[in-house]
């Protein structure tokens, strides 16, 4: 719902923009926009490897202590 109303509000005032001769301004702040939900997402991705990895490690140590 509220993706749908940015992406509403975003077209109006895009088109509004476009009439003053300032087509430009959405392309850039649409721009930042989406490279900061690539970055969230690619964060988000990298933390739970980080988190997974992790939890690997400790098992593989448990069953390294076990075969001792």
């Amino acid at each position: 719902m509220l993706l749908t109303a940015g992406a509403a509000t975003a077209a109006a005032a895009s088109y509004y923009l476009y009439q003053r001769q300032l087509g430009a301004v959405p392309f850039f702040l649409l721009s930042i926009f989406f490279f900061y939900l690539a970055y969230t997402q690619l964060s988000k991705k990298k933390k739970n490897q980080r988190t997974r990895h992790q939890e690997a490690g400790i098992e593989s140590e448990k069953s390294d202590r076990d075969d001792r």
